[in-house]
């Protein structure tokens, strides 16, 4: 035997070692597998929701709310040009709020439907300076009707269905993204048309819970001004019986440091939604620029065994939101030393750490809410610019130290995963039993090993010796294929079954036709050796091609399928591979070592 031949045998033992190291904690529970290899060997075969039973989740992604908010941001942006147009301030300059309060002054910016803005402007030579040209700048808009005073603008048609697209494909890799840093394996998100489907194998009722709570959440996090000067709260005469009208106490600036404001309250079940429901009926009234937003009262009953009724209030917000958390570079939990409560540390990245230091230094002595998914987490009094980037959201005190911590480190997933580009809501919920995945596993997995059994024995019994060897290769496809799923983490479905069945079809055919070739070679009256080495080169072209072919298919299942079909073409790739390499390769190690080691004359082919 020559040096390359040893070389290849040395290949194939290592391979085989190694990939039976990797293999072996996968079948723990068949065939128990030494502590020092599960010490050593982290990675497993994951189990899929159809084999190990779980959660099936499927949400509609509300991607109309996208357009919505594209829209609104471009009405800031057409606000701030404006502004420069009319020269109230520069184009490199961050608008104050009593600037934007200028422009309003002299122009009303309405919305309309979920993508048209529509401009009316106080005087006809103001309306002039905003020109198609300038409407063209922005990209998105196109002007759609114009008069003396009135110009109405719509997003384009080609960028709503991009804005669409991009919202479902934004919002499937947050959604993943989210769930890989819960530490959840095995999990599956796909998306298909508005839907996003999720499936969780394993776990248990708490784990859904949670794991429903962090995905549904926007987790959209604004910064915004309180607008304590206004008494539009006041003002208001119709307030339904139920809601309690209060007043506070605050700073509303430097000169004004003592400030009675009015807010809604609202007690008891449902509180939070009826509050939100006469917040819609009065949005009208509301002036424009400043929103009316919800945040939960942290209330405390000092009667022994009673506990508060969970309430909400009001806040007046100037709408506009200049940090978001778009700026915010990192979030974790920290802990309150003086009374040890867990709250979110955040560091803005440098662009927001100057946004934030440019909106306290401008607000000082008021207060500036942190909302997030539409609820005022807290509203602080700005004391001084806070430079450094660095900020936090301190949560309720009403709740256990063990709630507000969890609380706490669900917050920081949503934040370091991203918003969601546009609000989420569940369409379809299937709570799979893992006895349907035991019962149908072990069919499944009857029905392969008979499958394969079958092939081994029709093999060896019609090719004699060469049946032996393409046995061995087909042996050693199915430890490649199973250590290289191991090795990924794959996640074994039932259609990854078929597909591992399949595989062993795909890896004798390679096999049939190297036997068949070196058969024929063999009656055209050529020695074993030459037999076999004209087998393999004229088989080879023939093998590949099959293959391809075959991986092809799986290549194009991969990105369009659902979970399953997915388990199905990662399986049927990795085996083609393996296959590939098991019947060309390891095959042809074993025929020389027969017809140049063991110097056989007569080649036993069937």
């Amino acid at each position: 035997m020559d040096r390359a031949w040893y070389l290849r045998l040395g290949l194939v033992v290592f391979l085989v070692l190694g990939a039976t190291m990797v293999v072996w904690p996968s079948v723990d529970a068949w065939l128990p597998a030494p502590a020092w290899i599960k010490e050593r060997v982290s990675s497993r075969i994951a189990p899929g929701l159809d084999i190990k039973g779980g959660l099936r989740l499927t949400y509609e992604v509300e991607v109309d709310e996208a357009v919505r908010d594209r829209r609104d941001r471009l009405a800031d942006d057409l606000l701030d040009r404006l502004g420069v147009e009319f020269g109230l301030f520069k184009a490199d300059e961050r608008p104050t709020r009593e600037q934007l309060d200028q422009v309003r002054a002299r122009i009303n910016v309405e919305l309309v439907g979920d993508r048209q803005i529509r401009v009316v402007f106080k005087s006809a030579a103001d309306a002039q300076k905003l020109s198609l040209a300038q409407i063209r700048k922005f990209g998105d808009l196109k002007e759609e009707s114009r008069t003396d005073t009135v110009v109405v603008m719509g997003i384009r048609a080609d960028m709503i269905d991009d804005l669409r697209d991009t919202a479902v494909g934004q919002a499937r890799e947050t959604i993943a993204d989210r769930i890989d840093k819960l530490g959840v394996r095995e999990t599956s998100v796909t998306a298909r048309g508005t839907d996003i489907a999720i499936e969780i194998p394993g776990a248990d009722e708490a784990s859904f819970s949670r794991i429903r709570e962090i995905v549904s959440r926007t987790a959209r996090l604004e910064f915004k001004i309180v607008d304590d000067e206004s008494d539009f709260l006041t003002t208001l005469t119709d307030v339904p019986e139920g809601f309690e009208r209060q007043s506070e106490v605050v700073s509303a600036g430097p000169s004004i440091p003592q400030k009675v404001v009015t807010y809604l309250v609202a007690r008891g079940d449902g509180a939070r939604q009826k509050l939100s429901a006469y917040v819609e009926s009065i949005k009208t009234k509301i002036p424009e620029g400043r929103e009316l937003f919800l945040g939960e009262v942290d209330e405390v009953d000092t009667t022994p065994g009673n506990k508060a009724d969970k309430a909400w209030r009001t806040y007046l917000l100037h709408a506009r939101a200049d940090v978001s958390g778009e700026d915010v570079k990192e979030a974790f939990t920290a802990f309150d030393q003086e009374n040890n409560r867990p709250y979110v540390a955040m560091n803005f990245t440098p662009k927001g750490a100057d946004k934030f230091a440019q909106l306290t230094g401008r607000n000082i002595k008021r207060r500036m809410s942190i909302v997030l998914d539409d609820r005022v987490e807290s509203a602080p009094v700005i004391q001084t610019e806070i430079g450094g980037g660095r900020c936090q959201i301190t949560l309720g005190s009403s709740s256990s130290y063990n709630d507000t911590l969890q609380e706490a480190k669900d917050l920081v997933v949503v934040l370091r995963a991203g918003a969601l580009p546009a609000p989420i809501r569940p369409a379809n919920e299937q709570l799979i039993g893992p006895s349907l995945g035991a019962d149908a596993i072990e069919k499944s997995a009857m029905g392969a090993v008979l499958g394969v059994a079958l092939v081994v024995v029709f093999m060896m019994l019609y090719y004699q010796v060469a049946g032996v060897v393409a046995d061995i290769a087909v042996l050693l496809n199915l430890l490649f294929l199973l250590a290289l799923m191991a090795l990924f983490e794959a996640t074994l479905t039932l259609p990854g079954v078929a597909g591992i069945a399949l595989t062993v079809g795909m890896a004798v055919d390679a096999n049939v036709l190297i036997n068949e070739r070196i058969r024929e070679e063999l009656r055209a009256g050529k020695s074993a050796r030459a037999a076999v080495d004209q087998g393999f080169d004229r088989a080879f072209w023939s093998i590949f091609d099959g293959q391809l072919t075959t991986f092809i298919s799986g290549v194009v299942l991969f990105p369009y399928g659902s979970g399953p079909i997915k388990g199905f073409a990662v399986t049927l790739m990795i085996g083609i591979t393996t296959s590939l390499f098991t019947g060309v390769f390891c095959s042809r190690v074993v025929f020389d070592w027969i017809v140049r080691g063991l110097r056989v004359k007569s080649l036993k082919v069937g």
